[in-house]
């Protein structure tokens, strides 16, 4: 009796052993279950959110380029407005706390005060950008503190927001890269004026020295220096250019010399002929003709007429003298 009950009781046992086995192997599908439908929740989960972030800043990069483009457009229709926004009237608004945003009205886009507010896919987006000024070193190059402003040249960002708490931005320097030029030359000992032209006819308003004029040609009976003032010339651009660069025509022996000096204003009643430093003390000079000489643009900005006053100076003997036949300015409407 004895073996057939510890027999029943092992028996008994090792049924119990199989359903707690088939139990915990039960319970374990079901944790690991829930471990991987729990996992691919929250991969689901986390991929919803990453491509919802991914359409939210697509669409805020879509604003800031077509924002730019717009900005761009003003830079070459009108630089002025750009430099000096919102109207173009100086010396304006600027920095980071300034906002302003783009309406397209009447085939041009203006510029607005404020941040452009839109909706898309049920998210709210507000962008705008801002303007600062831009300073260069000595060399050229673009400075974030000192140097000296280069009014050509102008940092735009674009900023756009979005709840709860993104933002993305975009900096570009834009440059004022329209050019014209204006050539004045053949001058005639007979014509004299102080009127005011658009384009050259041979008209000067004073000489000074041994100068002489022959076939539209200036140059000096080589015993002293000598100098010619032009008249007034209009460049045509009621919000003014920016004067670019100096180059002149002609001849220049060795230890001869040909400088000149600009005068730019807005009005026509008076004038102040200066070199890069903004005095009288120094000239525009290249080592010789057909040579680029930078106009300093701080001095020249928005302007709209203009005359030059040039200067010729004899070999150190005075046995030479410098010619000039032209004179090329360019600038920047």
């Amino acid at each position: 009796m004895e073996r057939k009950i510890v027999k029943i009781v092992g028996s008994n046992l090792k049924g119990r052993n199989e359903k707690g086995q088939i139990l915990a192997e039960i319970l374990v599908a079901v944790v690991l279950a829930g471990i991987i439908i729990g996992g691919i929740s929250a991969t689901t989960g986390t991929s919803i959110i990453t491509g919802s972030k991914i359409r939210e800043t697509t669409s805020a990069v879509s604003f800031i380029q077509e924002l730019m483009e717009g900005v761009k457009s003003i830079s070459e229709s009108s630089w002025l407005t750009l430099y000096c926004p919102p109207s173009g009237s100086c010396p304006g608004n600027k920095g980071s706390p300034n906002h302003y945003y783009l309406n397209y009205v009447g085939g041009m886009w203006q510029v607005q005060s404020g941040e452009k507010n839109i909706s898309v896919e049920g998210v709210n987006y507000s962008y705008y950008f801002y303007i600062e000024n831009v300073n260069r070193d000595s060399s050229g190059n673009i400075i974030s503190s000192g140097g000296t402003e280069d009014p050509s040249t102008q940092k735009i960002t674009i900023v756009a927001n979005w709840p709860p708490n993104s933002s993305i931005s975009m900096s570009e320097y834009l440059m004022r890269t329209s050019s014209s030029h204006f050539s004045d030359y053949n001058w005639d000992i007979e014509r004299i004026s102080e009127g005011i032209f658009t384009n050259s006819q041979g008209y000067y308003a004073t000489t000074s020295g041994p100068l002489t004029m022959q076939n539209g040609t200036i140059s000096l009976t080589p015993s002293d220096s000598g100098s010619l003032t032009s008249p007034i010339f209009d460049t045509g651009f009621i919000n003014g250019v920016a004067f670019n660069g100096i180059r002149w025509k002609g001849s220049m022996p060795a230890s001869s010399h040909v400088r000149i000096q600009l005068a730019t204003s807005n009005a026509t009643t008076s004038w102040n002929f200066i070199g890069p430093d903004g005095t009288s003390a120094t000239y525009y000079e290249a080592a010789g003709p057909d040579q680029i000489i930078p106009i300093s643009l701080l001095y020249h900005n928005n302007h709209r007429y203009f005359r030059y006053k040039i200067y010729l100076d004899p070999t150190t003997d005075y046995t030479n003298a410098p010619a000039v036949y032209k004179v090329i300015f360019t600038y920047s409407p």
